[in-house]
């Protein structure tokens, strides 16, 4: 615990908490389509829907909709993948472990701006849940 003083306690400095970061309010969509087998791929129907900031109720991208034949397809590459022979199958559990323990490490260091980027994303949020500052 620190003191008023700025001495050191408990191995805690005298220091305020980092601020949170600003949710990413005009967020570039980069990626629409259905991710299957490391590859980015349109529908098979070619049906898209469209996606829509629940604060200003702008719509932000057309995604494809992704049906029956897609999830298929997506099933299929997901049993191959632990198929005998396959890259993953090849890698022992150390190599498999390490590859999740990064994407851990990824999610746990940008955890506060997915956090924030998240809430201000999902629909039903108000717009004074976002202002940011406020949330500190």
């Amino acid at each position: 615990m620190a003191t008023t003083n700025g001495a050191v306690e408990n191995g805690q400095p005298d220091k305020k908490p980092p601020a949170l970061p600003r949710p990413i309010r005009n967020l570039e969509v980069k990626f629409a389509k259905i991710f299957i087998n490391n590859e980015w791929h349109e529908s098979k129907s070619g049906k898209k829907f469209a996606t829509y900031n629940p604060s200003t109720l702008e719509k932000i991208c057309d995604v494809e909709e992704g049906d029956k034949p897609d999830v298929d397809k997506a099933v299929e590459a997901a049993q191959a993948a632990f198929q005998r022979g396959s890259a993953w199958r090849q890698l022992d559990a150390l190599s498999r472990g390490r590859l999740l323990h990064q994407l851990a490490d990824l999610v746990e260091r940008d955890r506060t701006i997915l956090a924030m980027t998240m809430l201000c994303a999902s629909p039903g949020t108000s717009p004074s849940a976002c202002a940011g500052p406020s949330l500190q």
